[in-house]
């Protein structure tokens, strides 16, 4: 099931709940922001030096093997979250 909502939409809900219940929103939508921001501000583009020593990685594990086949990969997907793989 789909649910579209405008933004008035929602904020006329929002105004409908109890004044806890909209503390509890306030709360996790500021806990929300902070954690995003600290992210973004974690968050760097790589250089080309890493990124070339990301393919090398990459170039030297397929050489000597060290790869998985896509069914291998399904199968540890499986394994491991079945819910993802319906």
């Amino acid at each position: 099931m789909n649910a579209t909502l405008s933004v008035q939409e929602l904020w006329s809900q929002i105004r409908m709940l109890p004044a806890g219940e909209r503390h509890w929103l306030a709360n996790k939508l500021y806990d929300y922001e902070e954690v995003y921001e600290e992210e973004e501000e974690r968050l760097t583009p790589y250089t080309m030096e890493e990124l070339n020593a990301r393919i090398d990685r990459s170039l030297a594990d397929a050489k000597a093997g060290r790869t998985y086949t896509s069914d291998e990969v399904r199968q540890f997907m499986e394994a491991k979250h079945p819910w993802l793989c319906e």
